[in-house]
């Protein structure tokens, strides 16, 4: 979705999703000198589509847009730090300069203006932000409605967050697993036939088609095999592309991926569901079964998982729970200690008798 900022005789503009001829064309019939921002999301969350970042950029740039990057569902999956898909686009070069807090000149992060993302999901507390340029934070905060109406972060949860986006920072392994967890998912399901929405993230969106049924076999899921799927429907998604949408974590064992697939297997089962090849008899559908199979190579490279040199964290097995790094854990203390200021005074006893 793109929209121009409604005020100062701006125009709005709506973009077709990963369409950018339909993008500039829009952009062409707006005079440059006119206030326009393209607002995107960098992975969209209902088929795991991933948006082309650069390519948005060079239209901002060509028709003098500015560039609002939604990293809701990338931030601490994607870039060698966690930052997101920007990040991660640029892995080489921020993964050399980790422990630099200076912007890499004309990298993607850099050509961006406003990032938005969560403190929910990966980093798991509540809650968001943007960033941006200190002029630009300045305009939401004053301007923005859901930051002039909304009571702050209580201290202990942005504590929470702080802490989670530094350790996220030096441990790549829980965003490495998910990949790898994800990959998994996504291969066995396909051996099965189920079908899944291509596409390059950690985003498992399996195709049933009908509302009624997507409904149906989420509850089923839940009544029958103790496993929550969320049924996505109309408006999320166009009609005849009503889907389960799955997301695999670092956290999820190895039997419990078996449960997974054995589960949503049996219930395609049950209702009668269309496989792929089903789909692709007639003639495919939200990706599934199409005529010419676009496979998109996945955002984590093999080299970036550690799976060429063997670096990549193993898969949970056994019940066993995932940990943290003592590492990881040690240097995101450190980074906190401007927070946690000095510790307590402890006087010796010849101190306290003088």
């Amino acid at each position: 979705m793109i929209q121009g900022i409604k005020h100062s005789g701006a125009k709005k503009i709506i973009w077709k999703h990963n369409d950018m001829a339909d993008l500039e064309a829009k952009l062409q019939t707006v005079p440059k000198e006119t206030p326009k921002i393209i607002a995107f999301e960098s992975v969209y969350s209902m088929c795991g589509s991933v948006a082309p970042i650069e390519a948005i950029c060079d239209l901002a740039d060509k028709y003098g847009a500015i560039t609002f990057n939604d990293e809701v569902h990338a931030v601490g999956m994607y870039g060698p730090t966690g930052a997101g898909v920007a990040e991660h686009l640029d892995y080489e070069a921020h993964d050399a300069t980790r422990s630099s807090t200076e912007a890499i000149p004309r990298s993607i992060m850099d050509r961006i203006d406003i990032f938005t993302g969560t403190l929910g999901k990966a980093y798991g507390v509540v809650g968001g932000y943007i960033a941006g340029s200190a002029d630009l934070v300045d305009l939401v905060r004053s301007y923005a409605p859901g930051f002039i109406f909304t009571t702050s972060l209580p201290p202990a949860i942005v504590a929470g967050a702080q802490t989670a986006i530094a350790y996220q920072r030096e441990c790549m392994d829980d965003r490495r697993l998910q990949q790898i967890n994800t990959r998994e998912v996504k291969r066995r399901l396909g051996e099965l036939g189920i079908p899944v929405v291509p596409n390059p993230s950690h985003i498992v969106p399996v195709l049933v088609g009908d509302a009624a049924l997507a409904k149906e076999a989420s509850d089923m899921l839940l009544s029958k095999h103790h496993i929550y799927v969320q049924s996505i429907n109309f408006p999320t998604v166009a009609r005849g592309e009503e889907r389960l949408r799955i997301t695999p974590t670092p956290g999820h064992n190895n039997e419990q991926i078996e449960h997974l697939l054995s589960s949503v297997d049996a219930v395609f089962t049950k209702l009668n569901l269309k496989r792929t090849a089903d789909w692709a008899a007639i003639g495919g559908r939200a990706g599934v079964g199409m005529p010419v199979e676009v496979k998109p190579e996945p955002i984590w490279t093999d080299k970036q998982l550690g799976l060429e040199d063997g670096t990549a964290p193993i898969s949970l097995t056994a019940g066993k729970q995932g940990g943290v790094m003592g590492d990881a854990v040690k240097i995101a203390e450190q980074r906190l200690t401007h927070l946690l200021g000095p510790g307590p005074v402890v006087e010796s006893s010849a101190t306290s008798s003088a």
